[in-house]
């Protein structure tokens, strides 16, 4: 399909367009890294010999895991691309990137380990800062407390994070269950009848965050649960027998179906779950179970109502300033992008969960009031 859009594109002299995101401005949390990569230059005229030969032929272009720093990273706009766009000039320059509207080039793109760089490449003036915490909504109470232990960046450009949530357990009791088992020590069984199976943890460096539609929100799971087994073994690859844990299925299913969103998609901050429950956040009925947990649950970064159109619900939300911080810098991270349009993208820089420690609300009230 792209090799004829392409082919349309160079046929009929479409002008080259700039995409229309802007970052918004604020303040942010401590700076990832000031260390710069340096890219060769001379990316931009590789980058466009390649994509002139795939109008003959073209590779399929998807990305095959989550763990998008363990590849090169991508400068986002190019000078010939900008001055291409400026002058409507790209295809008769055989600027294929400018032309097409991918964010790719070569001297212009900012690191991406600097807080001040943006989704589309761009460095901003200011950086993010994080919306309000969401405010207490009537009925709904905070019955456990969720630490998410992020560790954002690679070997020696790391930066560890934390991000608090707080869950509804008295207005959807089974969902908070399904979450409360991704993140504890035992971590989630759909099912006992596995040759050779593991739980799926989201903790111990096995998830991460797997999806950013910036200024949006951020998707967080286990984007391979045989990569994920392979890693707590410390083996390259899972051994042949290994057996996913399947999507929840009967009496488990019926009862977080039956269960209602706590609230509508209104604000930032707010802990969101497929509308059939953890393991249902791939989109696809064909989603294998391998990868049914990639998308376990989202993260608001701003007021998503199609969220509520797809039928998602809410079951907890970020409880502290800091916390909205955090989400604000990683909403507005880099992304990798692979066709002309797309929204989202994994993040260039890895964030994987180092740890994910649960508390009860009840037992903390307890030990309080026991001291």
């Amino acid at each position: 399909m792209l090799v004829l859009w392409l082919a349309f594109m160079a046929g009929s002299g479409v002008e080259a367009f700039s995409p229309n995101h802007t970052p918004v401005g604020g303040r942010t949390l401590t700076s990832l890294s000031s260390k710069k990569i340096v890219i060769d230059d001379t990316n931009s005229s590789n980058r466009r010999t390649f994509l002139s030969k795939t109008l003959s032929t073209l590779p399929i272009l998807l990305p095959l895991s989550a763990n998008a720093a363990s590849v090169p990273v991508q400068r986002a706009v190019g000078s010939a691309e900008t001055k291409c766009r400026e002058e409507g000039n790209c295809l008769e320059k055989f600027e294929l990137d400018g032309a097409v509207g991918w964010q790719w080039g070569g001297t212009d793109r900012c690191d991406a380990t600097d807080p001040l760089c943006g989704s589309d490449g761009r460095l901003r003036e200011e950086a993010l800062s994080g919306e309000p915490v969401p405010a207490k909504v009537e009925d709904l109470e905070i019955t456990d407390v969720i630490e998410l232990t992020l560790k954002v960046g690679t070997g020696s450009i790391t930066n560890m994070q934390t991000m608090k949530m707080g869950l509804y357990g008295n207005k959807c009791p089974g969902l908070v269950k399904e979450m409360t088992d991704l993140c504890g020590r035992t971590g989630m069984i759909t099912s006992q009848n596995l040759l050779l199976g593991a739980p799926i943890k989201i903790g111990d460096s096995r998830g991460s965050m797997t999806y950013i539609r910036p200024g949006e929100r951020l998707d967080f799971g286990v984007f391979s649960q045989k990569v994920a087994y392979a890693k707590s073994i410390r083996r390259a690859k899972a051994p042949d027998e290994f057996v996913p844990q399947p999507k929840p299925s009967g009496e488990r299913l019926d009862l977080v179906k039956g269960e209602t969103s706590s609230r509508v998609h209104d604000v930032a901050g707010l802990i969101s779950v497929p509308k059939d429950g953890i393991g249902y956040g791939g989109g696809m009925l064909g989603t294998k179970d391998d990868e049914a947990y990639a998308s376990a649950f989202q993260v608001t970064a701003t007021s998503v109502p199609d969220m509520d159109k797809e039928g998602r619900k809410v079951i907890g939300q970020i409880l502290d300033n800091k916390s909205m911080d955090l989400l604000a810098q990683l909403a507005g991270s880099p992304t990798r992008k692979m066709v002309p349009g797309q929204k989202g993208g994994t993040p260039l820089i890895k964030v994987s969960v180092e740890d994910c420690a649960i508390y009860s609300v009840a037992d903390l009230v307890s030990k309080t009031d026991s001291e």
